[in-house]
């Protein structure tokens, strides 16, 4: 993810910085407020986004070469980490609204 910021409808701006720090916390350590329950939330839903287009981009761009093949499996490896993550949030993480 490059430099530039990342903004949805009814959150504040984050960073590439700021995904990076939520990416290394342990949901399991740390006293979840409500607002950190949203941050988190968002950082998995932006993630998983992204893998997801990474990965339709890998097959729809697959030529036959050998580094079109290393691109899908680098992007299939993203998308199932993606999901591990998610699913470490859904488990640890109650969805405030």
């Amino acid at each position: 993810m490059n430099a530039r910021t990342e903004q949805a409808a009814g959150y504040e701006e984050m960073s590439s910085a700021d995904f990076a720090a939520l990416e290394v916390w342990d949901p399991t350590q740390v006293v979840i407020t409500p607002r950190m329950a949203a941050r988190l939330w968002l950082q998995t839903s932006l993630r998983l986004t992204r893998a997801q287009k990474e990965l339709h981009d890998a097959i729809f761009g697959n030529d036959g070469t050998d580094e079109a093949l290393d691109r899908f499996a680098s992007a299939r490896a993203e998308l199932d980490s993606a999901e591990a993550w998610a699913l470490h949030v859904s488990r640890n993480i109650p969805r405030h609204r």
